[in-house]
């Protein structure tokens, strides 16, 4: 088969002007359905917990977004190109998902490149941009990728983290809160935890480190505070193994503002890189005591 021609300048620009146009709109109907849709909004929470990853970096809230509005069921999404090393490839008829990917400049050249593979947004590139002069993120174009379910070939099973025992993140929670903020969790709120089943008492305990985390000057709207700090327990639940509470939709349906994205945004944002932070600090903790009883 014969290769496709090389597309000239204009047509690369006319080309990733649409794909942007593309994702523009992506993103404008999935903040339109989480002040909308309950089930959307646990969706996008539920994206950003499988897209949590152990060997490479997250994909950022954003993405997170956008990938929920077009694929709710994802839970492993990479470039055509890096399908391919793992030894799978978009299936046939299958349409490819758009998500922020940043460009890159060289700085010696002064020519804007981008990544060889879609990254996925703001956290993956801000990584990038930390590594020196040599390339520096100068924005965002929107890239392809594929949801796992999107493509044939090869077995796979993605890399996760060893599963952690329900009393072992509970117990990591409660000296973790003790630790933090000086306050004895079962004391300050009438709990037995050796009481309780392992799994409700972890969902007790990241309810009350994302309680501690997300402040109410950041969510002052009525119910919002509330509904933040469930959807980050939530979040946290899914990437630690345990079965989680609900997550919340914020009120904040017809609230509008100056800023070029509606607060819905920053409101996810909160809730996902909060409850990836719970997550993470409990895993380097359990492994942090699993090396010690090892060493012991």
């Amino acid at each position: 088969m014969p290769r496709k021609p090389k597309m000239t300048d204009e047509e690369r620009r006319a080309y990733s002007a649409k794909m942007r146009g593309e994702l523009e709109v992506v993103m404008d109907r999935a903040y339109g359905a989480m002040v909308a849709s309950e089930e959307f909004w646990a969706a996008v929470m539920r994206t950003a917990a499988n897209l949590t990853h152990t060997d490479r970096d997250d994909r950022s809230p954003a993405n997170c977004m956008a990938i929920a509005a077009q694929c709710p069921n994802a839970t492993h999404v990479l470039s055509s190109g890096d399908w391919r090393k793992v030894g799978r490839f978009p299936a046939k008829g299958s349409t490819s998902l758009r998500i922020w990917t940043p460009i890159k400049r060289r700085s010696e050249e002064g020519q804007e490149v981008t990544a060889a593979a879609a990254d996925g947004g703001q956290r993956e590139a801000a990584s990038e941009a930390a590594e020196g002069e040599t390339r520096k993120v100068s924005g965002f174009k929107a890239g392809p990728v594929f949801d796992i379910s999107q493509t044939d070939g090869d077995a796979y099973e993605p890399p996760s983290a060893a599963p952690l025992a329900a009393e072992v993140v509970r117990d990591v929670l409660v000296n973790q809160y003790r630790d933090q903020y000086h306050e004895d969790p079962e004391q300050a709120g009438g709990f037995d935890f050796t009481q309780d089943a392992p799994d409700n008492a972890v969902r007790i305990l990241l309810y009350g480190h994302a309680w501690r985390r997300i402040t109410e000057v950041d969510a002052p709207l009525p119910g919002q505070h509330a509904a933040e700090v469930a959807s980050a327990a939530h979040v946290a639940a899914l990437i630690l193994g345990i079965n989680p509470g609900p997550a919340v939709m914020p009120p904040l349906a017809g609230i509008v503002t100056q800023d070029r994205k509606p607060p819905v945004h920053e409101s996810a944002v909160r809730a996902i890189e909060t409850g990836r932070a719970i997550a993470r600090a409990v895993t380097t903790a359990a492994e942090r005591r699993r090396e010690l009883a090892v060493a012991g």
